[in-house]
């Protein structure tokens, strides 16, 4: 009997296994299956973890998890696995197009992941052929064309491997490599790496008198901020409804200090108020189907292209349509479409390019986040740029689909993934009610934004003094890194994956990029090398595959493809 490790159990392991049951009770086929994850609720990865605080929100509309369906019953060797309701179905979701959209805690969706989750493992281990391992894999190898899987107390051999790990921690940035050193010769000073899990900031949560710098002014930043702030001495409380206007009460004084900085300063862009406003930026189908036919022109032939206009070209042509449509709703303007899609495409091409029409980032950040919140409230015209960030968020999962193991150069995949990445300030924008909570700390004198573009840092006794262009400047005992490494996988530091790229048994796509797979998630490696059973899904296949990160992605096609893939080889041996 062929016998699977599956390393990692989040939501796509949890999709992957779900898969990998319906192929195989359609094929009639019995295989051992092991599952390896070190934590303590299988289903949900890190990110969807049940015991995280309710302070840490989901940041997608709880409206646009459709995308999780219900799981069919499963007849697998002699034992049925009930279906499971979709997310919607499961918390009995309902809403109208005029009200507000939901972001709720992430543990809400955890439970639901777990659950799907346990509802699987309880059928199974009926059967001595599943195994579920909790704990962490150390290494593998390939031993007389087996894979050896190795934690710290056995290891145990299996003819094929599927890695759905998540975000891996990297080697630290020269930066914080300093910092660390500098934490270690002052002891009165802390430094936390990373930000989750973020009930490790519990040491720092009600202290008094605190100065503490956040190195990220992102998502992450709102979650530490969330957490923090909520405590002993004050909370946030909404004042109106309609706006989310919030202001933060204090109990009693605790004298806090919070100091985000990032590179650009430029803050996150809110998420439309409802699904009424959204639809204004809503591609029709026919420019959906006609964007991704021109990306898959390109991205599936073996044409060279060294621009990637072949992306920016659509999504401008869509957006000035988009912008047209909006007339009153939008800035006023006396532009046709194709002077509109000049100005997108300089956009597109140079941050820094001005124009009336878009947000002047050399306005105070207070000033941007209040024009941002009106936009998505629908109580201001809307900027372009703004425009440009929800039209992408629409065309986002044609794009996942259509460029993913594209067979262009790694430079011009570098370039889209770069792209995508800039355009996650709005398209990965959070929720109205977390900018507003923002410009509440920022009133009450507890957030201050006067550091958050790029000061200097100088490292001294009493921690680390941040200077502005204004030549102010402010000491923190605490600094907080809150951005998450992107996944370069040769720049990876856990042992599993040092191992793996030692042994020669995978090989990145690009210097920057993660790991080289096919279509349907195998493994592709070195040339005069003999082809390896290992199949990625996922945050390390980053490159090959984009968009990884979106929970939706994790219910998607490319698992489905890896679970036929797996089956039909199951069948050819």
């Amino acid at each position: 009997m062929k016998q699977l490790a599956i390393i990692g159990m989040g939501p796509r392991g949890l999709y992957a296994l779900e898969n990998l049951l319906i192929e195989l009770s359609k094929a009639d086929v019995l295989i051992g299956i092991h599952v390896f994850d070190a934590t303590s609720s299988p289903g949900t990865g890190n990110v969807w973890d049940k015991s995280q605080p309710d302070s840490n929100w989901i940041n997608i509309t709880e409206r646009a998890l459709t995308g999780i369906e219900k799981r069919p019953q499963i007849d697998y060797s002699n034992v049925t696995i009930d279906e499971f309701p979709s997310y919607h179905e499961w918390c009995q979701f309902s809403q109208n197009s005029d009200d507000p959209d939901t972001f709720p805690a992430r543990n809400k969706l955890g439970n639901y992941l777990n659950a799907r989750y346990k509802s699987i493992e309880n059928i199974l281990e009926k059967l001595d052929t599943f195994k579920f391992i909790k704990a962490e894999v150390r290494n593998i190898n390939l031993k007389n064309k087996k894979l050896e899987i190795s934690t710290k107390d056995n290891a145990r051999e299996y003819d094929d491997l599927l890695l759905t790990i998540g975000h891996q921690p990297t080697t630290l940035s020269d930066q914080l490599q300093k910092w660390q050193s500098h934490v270690v010769s002052h002891n009165s000073l802390t430094l936390f790496e990373n930000t989750y899990p973020i009930t490790q900031l519990k040491t720092i949560k009600n202290n008094t008198n605190i100065n503490i710098a956040i190195r990220g002014f992102g998502l992450a930043m709102i979650d530490v901020m969330r957490y923090l702030t909520i405590n002993d001495f004050g909370n946030f409380k909404v004042i109106n409804k309609d706006t989310f206007k919030t202001i933060y009460y204090k109990s009693k004084s605790q004298d806090l200090k919070l100091i985000p900085f990032s590179l650009d300063g430029l803050p996150l862009v809110p998420k439309p108020l409802n699904e009424r406003i959204d639809s204004w930026y809503q591609p029709t189908k026919e420019e959906l189907d006609s964007f991704k036919s021109e990306i898959e022109a390109v991205s599936q032939q073996t044409t060279e292209t060294d621009t990637i206009d072949f992306l920016t070209h659509p999504i401008a042509k869509i957006t000035s349509r988009v912008y047209l449509d909006l007339e009153d709703k939008g800035l006023a303007h006396a532009l046709s479409s194709s002077e509109l899609e000049v100005i997108i495409l300089n956009w597109l091409n140079d941050d820094h390019y001005n124009h009336p029409l878009i947000q002047d980032s050399n306005s105070s950040t207070y000033k941007l986040i209040q024009n941002y919140i009106e936009m998505a409230l629908g109580t201001i015209p809307v900027s372009l740029d703004y425009c440009i960030g929800q039209v992408w968020r629409h065309c986002q999962p044609t794009l996942y689909k259509a460029f993913s193991h594209a067979k262009v150069n790694n430079d011009i995949i570098d370039k889209v993934i770069a792209l995508d990445e800039r355009s996650k300030r709005y398209s990965y924008g959070p929720p109205i009610e977390s900018m507003q909570q923002v410009l509440a700390l920022v009133d009450a004198d507890i957030l201050t934004l006067d550091f958050v573009t790029d000061p200097d840092i100088d490292l001294t006794a009493e921690g680390w003094t941040l200077k502005n262009s204004n030549n102010e400047s402010i000491t923190c005992s605490v600094m907080i890194n809150s951005v998450l490494d992107a996944p370069k996988l040769l720049e990876v530091n856990t042992p599993l994956i040092k191992d793996l790229l030692q042994n020669d048994l995978i090989q990145p796509i690009h210097s920057k990029l993660g790991i080289e797979t096919t279509a349907d998630g195998y493994v592709i490696t070195p040339e005069a090398k003999d082809d390896v059973p290992i199949a990625v899904l996922g945050r390390l296949a980053k490159g090959s595959v984009i968009g990884v990160d979106a929970i939706l992605e994790c219910f998607g096609p490319r698992i489905e493809d890896w679970a036929k893939a797996y089956v039909k080889r199951l069948n050819a041996n």
